[in-house]
């Protein structure tokens, strides 16, 4: 029995970290986009400005780390190991997005197109193990 509480309460402690993991890089892009937009508004493009550009690219590249590790998560779950895992999702933190795609060329081919959507169904199903 003690066995049986023991894992549950380690399930619901790395619920509790992953979600304020993205709450946490939920809190770092939207303030950080929303502040570079009040200070630098994106129209006017001022594509001549040092100034615009670098606040703008600093931006973007945080944007993109934070779909990036939005997208790691999923990837860890879905992997067989987290050795692979890892090394899919550092492929997508450094060689970007064609990475992220040939992964998802890769899970679709193994897994078909439907392995994507969870109806509400499947959702409560997978909630009760």
């Amino acid at each position: 029995m003690t066995m049986v509480n023991a894992t549950v309460n380690t399930s619901s402690s790395n619920d509790r970290s992953c979600i304020g993991f993205y709450a946490i890089l939920f809190v770092v892009t939207a303030t950080t986009i929303a502040k570079t937009a009040s200070e630098f508004p994106l129209f006017p493009f001022q594509a001549d400005s040092l100034e615009w550009n670098s606040n703008w690219l600093i931006a973007t590249v945080i944007d993109y780390y934070g779909a990036c590790l939005c997208f790691c998560g999923i990837v860890f779950k879905s992997e067989d190991n987290w050795i692979r895992g890892s090394l899919w999702c550092l492929g997508f933190c450094v060689l970007g997005s064609p990475i992220c795609c040939v992964w998802m060329l890769i899970f679709l081919w193994k897994h078909g197109a439907d392995s994507l959507s969870l109806s509400p169904n499947q959702r409560s199903h997978q909630q009760l193990h």
